[in-house]
């Protein structure tokens, strides 16, 4: 029971304001509620007391203003209030992560209140598993607590079940997701070439081996140095640029001239962050026993010509573009105890660099040293004991050619 409430007024004027009214309160084991109501009436105030209102105060405060009181009292029961009108709505306080919680579950509840229905999504580019699995992992965001989802590979559908609410989420999620970032157009011209035409071509190396230029270029460097019969192959690493408006009438006309060598001029139409690979030779068939029953068996090595690309559009237009461009060539025989086999030397180059659309990438760093020896000489007598080396001449020629890369990469919009 409240066993004071004493009310003061300082001024004779009809008050509105809450400060213009001074309380006095002694209050002893009161109940909350009862304190509150008679605050409130105090102030002509209509007011509504949340159930979980509680417990028993006590204090003294005199000569304070009624906001100061009220306010007091709120503090020391641990509620809050908010004032619509003349209507004061009082309510235990609660902390933010408790509120949460029961928002929380408040919308659990009223998630499992509702009915279930059921959608098929069926994605124009998105892979229907990769859509499935960012759905899981946000389900939380996207999925009522009875939602779940099937995936047909078959269709490449995706169904699923849930409430009205959870599909209009997961609609508008799969709608971001399923875009297309459109293809890429490489055309390549894997040529070998010396290096006095290279640079007639206008190559100028930009990242040599172990360097990065401009920021541009993530590089991987293989470097080796191979036996292959005859010429010795020295695999390194450079990146460059050109011009390649009339590359390919530039690199016709040079192997007319037989100035260069066009080993093969592959063109691929690759999606957005998809791999795509050509391959060029043949498979070396060789004979595998088996130590046990010493049974053999034929299988087959490659000796190709391939490269591999995965490329990625960004959204300013540049294509990262990941590479690996491979030679793989008969090398020389070699014997062991059940015959002779044949080697592969290998040869390879592995990359990742960003260009832009339309721009010509040069990739080189493979070298091959010939060294030909010739011989001219006079039909008959240049082949007659001692004085034959009168009439002939021996000569050796050195020739150092380079295995290089063009790759032009050009957007494909898609309709």
């Amino acid at each position: 029971m409240i066993r004071h409430i004493v009310a003061g007024v300082l001024m004779l004027m009809p008050l509105t304001a809450w400060t213009n009214n001074r309380v006095t309160l002694t209050l002893d084991e009161t109940p909350v509620v009862q304190v509150l109501q008679a605050l409130a009436e105090q102030q002509s105030f209509n007011v509504m007391i949340a159930p979980e209102v509680t417990g028993n105060l006590s204090l003294r405060l005199a000569d304070v203003s009624w906001e100061q009181a009220f306010q007091q009292v709120l503090r020391l029961a641990n509620l809050t209030s908010s004032k619509t009108g003349n209507i004061l709505q009082i309510q235990q306080k609660q902390d933010p992560a408790q509120r949460r919680a029961q928002q929380e579950a408040a919308r659990k509840q009223k998630a499992l209140e509702q009915p279930l229905v059921q959608a098929v999504y069926t994605p124009r580019y998105a892979e229907v598993a990769d859509l499935a699995a960012g759905i899981k992992a946000n389900e939380e965001k996207l999925l009522g607590p009875r939602g779940g989802i099937t995936v047909d590979k078959r269709t490449n559908r995706l169904v699923v079940r849930d409430s009205q609410q959870a599909q209009k989420r997961v609609a508008a999620w799969i709608k971001d997701m399923d875009v297309s970032m459109g293809q890429v157009e490489l055309s390549a011209h894997i040529v070998t070439i010396n290096q006095d035409k290279l640079r007639e071509l206008g190559v100028k190396w930009s990242a040599p081996v172990g360097e990065t230029a401009s920021g541009l270029y993530q590089t991987t460097t293989v470097s080796s140095e191979l036996a292959v019969n005859a010429a010795t192959t020295t695999v390194g690493f450079n990146i460059g640029r050109i011009n390649g408006r009339m590359l390919e009438l530039e690199l016709s006309a040079l192997e007319q001239q037989q100035q260069l060598e066009i080993i093969a001029s592959p063109r691929l139409l690759v999606a957005h962050q998809q791999s795509a690979s050509i391959k060029q030779g043949t498979e070396i068939p060789y004979q595998v026993s088996n130590g046990k029953n010493e049974a053999t068996s034929v299988e087959f090595k490659e000796a190709v010509l391939g490269m591999e690309v995965m490329p990625t559009i960004s959204h300013h237009g540049t294509i990262r573009l990941q590479l690996r461009i491979s030679q793989n060539m008969p090398g020389r025989s070699i014997q062991h105890a059940d015959g002779e086999a044949l080697a592969i030397d290998k040869q390879e180059i592995e990359t990742q660099v960003e260009v832009k659309d339309g721009e010509t990438l040069a990739l080189g760093g493979i070298f091959q040293q010939q060294n030909n020896h010739t011989r001219d000489s006079v039909p008959l007598l240049g082949n007659i004991p001692f004085i034959g080396q009168l009439f002939r001449h021996d000569g050796k020629k050195h020739q150092r050619r380079e295995l290089v890369v063009f790759i032009t990469p050009r957007l494909i919009a898609l309709p």
